[in-house]
């Protein structure tokens, strides 16, 4: 294979898997990244939640702490995750 030829099927796989642009009313549905709640400690989790904003999926970084009044939750979780941690979290 060329380097013209190589080039050429990179471009061409580049531009079939590339992204496109959603309106918000697809985002919700479509390619949404997954929730992740992972340990950091006995007691302690980090969450990374996600929001679509400015056309693109971005994350949103939070930490959970297990006290005694419950669990306290610091930073942002998007709201279509907030029941999930709650649930997962409380087990």
């Amino acid at each position: 294979m060329d380097r013209r030829t190589l080039l050429a099927s990179i471009g061409a796989a580049a531009t079939s898997s590339a992204c496109t642009a959603k309106g918000d009313s697809d985002a919700e549905r479509t390619g949404r990244p997954t929730l992740a709640i992972d340990s950091d400690g006995p007691g302690r989790w980090r969450i990374r939640s996600w929001q679509w904003r400015e056309n693109a999926w971005r994350p949103l970084i939070a930490r959970a702490k297990r006290t005694d009044a419950g669990i306290e939750i610091s930073g942002s979780i998007d709201a279509a995750d907030r029941a999930d941690v709650v649930a997962q979290l409380r087990i």
